[in-house]
């Protein structure tokens, strides 16, 4: 494959993508959404990363002063931050959260030393919870409630009995109640909910959704001691009239979902439904096509891996009831972005390693499933007996869950380190490769060929700008903005330039020789003119050696004469520009040879710099 001689068809490749985009990199918004929403989103982000003062309404009692530093995974995503719940259970099966000495969560900072809270001596119970993603939350929002219902009512196997956890808006608490679907309980059930939660239990920033203030450990005394700010602190801006929650539920609810790739077709994911993994792990929702919903976020396929529904996890559940959900029970957390995900499960217990030490490790997620008393002790069985090759293709699979389209290398970064292996995948046929293999990676289209169709694709979402011209440098070489003569997807223009002698007249031609150095065999470089007149004669003097001499009074011959050689019948192009591929490498010594450009615009002659190029090898 040669994309300066393919250029028409990654043209009409690029045509092609209207329909289907690069998903979006985790952390970025949603594609399609309107500048007024690009703009809320971008706002709402400002918040989600601010460090909170006192003069915000931070405290006096909080986890963390921003939003970020949990959700940081990255930025609006999972974490490895955790919070503590506690409360006193009676044996009996009767748990109380001890919310008069500020349960069941933790404040662990203060404003002050005096108001961090502790642990009171009444608990005999306690748990940690890991942050969860803010990523896709928008679209998870969207999932209507009877879909999530659905998973309860006709539960797929005899092994799993998940059910929905109804809970009230804290925006409209006398409203119908809602499938919950956010939080390690699902206690709540909307982005706005989850925002103005967070801001009082995590910042300490009371809102209009939950305008009292948490006590330090209940102690009323320190709280009127402490707390200045009258309540609700979160007030409206007054350019939009709008509170900070509402630009902290924009910003989430416009995040992407992490990326899968490939989207489809991956043999592990096959064995993962077939032993019982996706009968609390599905694959795929819709949302909503309500007029009301953003056309980003309406009618919508997307794949969190996640019933929503809670699941008695036996042994390995966290003992710590909220609302209508048990101490046994947890939600099923969602599956994607689970390839950079660390720690792992409800508590982080699984931690560090790799993915795959992290899900087929003894003490690894799989064996969390399958301790006592847990509904997928099933499913945990069936996966430890499938062969160790198909352990290894599920792991693969969920290593899918997160992964960018085009991240050959698997660094969360489309860039110049991905293209060896798009080139290396593009060679030849480019295929047939399937949805297991390594290059699929770059088959965009999953037609399982890696060709111009996808460079195209990948030419939206590559990520560098080396000539520092405002465009990527893939879309200069698709384009054709930039020479790529040796067919590495880098511009020339980047790589090994040819020595510039200077001595460049007074107008505006330039000449570049950029590639590789011409001194390997198979070495290829472009010999650039540029700047000159539209569709004008151009000359090329060559020379042996460089002796700059004025031949009028602004313009310099740079090669010595007698001239080696002097190239004729050559004219520029519509933009002022010629291109030439040059050929390195032979078994002849090295030499070096002066050229330098001649324009004729049809009354003068403008002469270029000179460069020096050096061929050849031993």
């Amino acid at each position: 494959m040669h994309p300066m001689r393919t250029l028409a068809l990654a043209v009409v490749a690029a045509a092609q993508l209207c329909a289907q985009t690069p998903q979006p990199k985790a952390g970025r918004p949603l594609n399609g959404l309107t500048a007024a929403e690009s703009a809320r989103w971008q706002a709402g982000r400002q918040d989600f990363t601010r460090v909170m003062t006192v003069q915000d309404g931070l405290g006096p009692i909080f986890n963390q002063t921003s939003c970020a530093s949990c959700h940081n995974n990255p930025v609006g995503g999972p974490g490895s931050i955790t919070v503590t719940r506690f409360g006193y259970t009676d044996g009996k099966g009767n748990f109380d959260p001890l919310t008069a000495l500020g349960g069941s969560l933790l404040q662990q900072a203060g404003i002050h030393p005096l108001c961090v809270e502790t642990v009171p001596a009444a608990a005999n119970t306690t748990a940690t919870r890991v942050t969860t993603s803010s990523l896709g939350i928008g679209l998870i929002e969207a999932i209507p409630d009877v879909a999530i219902a659905a998973r309860e009512l006709t539960p797929p196997s005899a092994n799993v009995s998940g059910r929905v956890h109804w809970v009230h808006l804290l925006e409209a608490p006398t409203a119908p109640l809602r499938a919950g679907r956010f939080g390690w309980k699902s206690q709540l059930a909307t982005v706005l909910s989850f925002s103005g939660d967070a801001a009082q239990n995590e910042l300490g920033i009371t809102n209009r959704l939950l305008p009292t203030e948490n006590a330090p450990n209940g102690n009323m005394a320190l709280l009127l001691q402490f707390d200045t700010r009258p309540d609700p602190e979160d007030q409206p801006d007054p350019a939009t009239g709008r509170d900070m929650i509402d630009r902290l539920t924009d910003y989430q609810r416009f995040l992407a979902a992490p990326p899968q790739t490939p989207r489809s077709g991956m043999t592990g994911e096959a064995i993962f439904a077939a032993v019982g993994c996706a009968d609390c792990h599905v694959a795929s929702f819709t949302t909503s096509n309500s007029a009301t919903l953003e056309t980003a976020l309406r009618n919508k396929v997307v794949k969190p891996y996640t019933d929503f529904l809670l699941h008695d996890m036996g042994i390995a559940a966290d003992f710590i009831p909220i609302g209508d959900a048990s101490g046994q029970e947890i939600r099923t957390p969602p599956l994607w972005g689970v390839r950079s995900k660390d720690p792992l499960w409800h508590d982080g217990r699984v931690a560090g390693g790799t993915l795959q030490s992290r899900v087929l490790g003894p003490s690894g997620v799989i064996f969390q499933h399958g301790v006592f008393g847990s509904e997928a002790v099933a499913s945990a069985v069936a996966f430890n007996n499938l062969s160790a090759a198909d352990k290894q293709k599920v792991v693969a699979f969920l290593g899918s869950l997160g992964r960018l389209e085009f991240d050959g290398n698997a660094d969360g970064v489309c860039n110049s380190l991905d293209l060896p292996g798009f080139v290396a995948a593009s060679a030849g046929a480019g295929g047939p490769y399937t949805a297991d293999a390594p290059q699929a990676v770059f088959d965009f289209n999953q037609d399982g060929y890696v060709n111009q169709t996808d460079l195209a694709a990948f030419a939206l979402v590559f990520e560098g700008d080396c000539n520092a011209n405002g465009s990527n440098d893939l879309q200069d070489v698709v384009a054709g903005t930039s020479a790529d003569s040796n067919g590495n997807l880098v511009p020339d223009e980047c790589e090994t330039c040819q020595t510039n002698l200077g001595f460049a007249g007074s107008g505006t031609l330039t000449l570049t020789v950029c590639g590789d150095a011409l001194t390997t065999a198979g070495s290829r470089a472009t010999f650039q003119l540029a700047n000159g007149p539209a569709n004008g004669l151009v000359l090329v003097a060559i020379g042996f050696t460089s002796n700059p001499t004025p031949i009028t009074a602004t313009e310099i011959l740079v090669p010595a004469q007698p001239l080696a050689a002097l190239v004729t019948f050559l004219t520029l192009d519509a933009n002022g520009r010629l291109r030439v591929p040059m050929f390195g490498g032979s078994n002849t010594p090295t030499l070096s040879w002066v050229f330098q450009g001649l324009a004729f615009d049809g009354a003068n002659w403008d002469l270029s710099n000179g460069v020096q190029v050096t061929f050849g090898t031993f």
